[in-house]
């Protein structure tokens, strides 16, 4: 029973992994969808500061030495939207280039969580028909099934009967 249940979390494993490329694709789909907007908005604040003969870090900065609240509270979006956009973008060109062997661990420390719970609700399942996709399909049965061992091994460790001649102390 038990080895038919390592068999079967191994499966379940090795489907849902299997989805990560497919949802990687999804993921950079969204986020680059995000940096263009972002992009879009920076291009609109650099033309403001143009327009006043200021850079845009100087109109920035004009709004945040500002003694009225709402200019400086404009300031205040204006540096965290140029600021948002510079991340997602440095993010983006990073999960881009990166070999599919380290983008697994690398979407932990890059996820944007708006952006990938927005990925995962309209997320597809599909078939892994790439290399890529075979190799996460693996990985995640042999994930799920050592890992279930493992388990078992730690929690359910089986306690053999100590034979009488183990159990005798040693003359030394």
């Amino acid at each position: 029973m038990r080895r038919y249940l390592e068999l079967a979390v191994g499966a379940l494993c090795a489907i849902a992994l299997s989805q990560f490329p497919a949802f990687h694709q999804q993921y950079l789909q969204r986020l680059g969808g995000h940096v263009d907007e972002l992009t879009i908005q920076v291009e609109a604040i650099d033309g403001r500061a143009a327009a006043l003969g200021m850079s845009r870090y100087d109109y920035i900065r004009a709004l945040l030495d500002n003694p009225e609240a709402p200019a400086r509270s404009e300031g205040e979006n204006l540096a965290d939207l140029v600021g948002r956009q510079v991340s997602l973008s440095q993010s983006l060109k990073r999960l881009s280039t990166m070999s599919m062997l380290y983008v697994g661990p690398a979407l932990v420390f890059e996820v944007e969580p708006q952006v990938a719970a927005a990925a995962f609700r309209d997320f597809r399942p599909s078939v892994p028909l790439t290399p890529v996709g075979a190799g996460y399909t693996l990985f995640g049965f042999f994930l799920g099934y050592l890992g279930l061992k493992v388990l078992f091994a730690l929690v359910l460790f089986p306690k053999r009967p100590v034979s009488p001649r183990e159990a005798r102390p040693r003359a030394e």
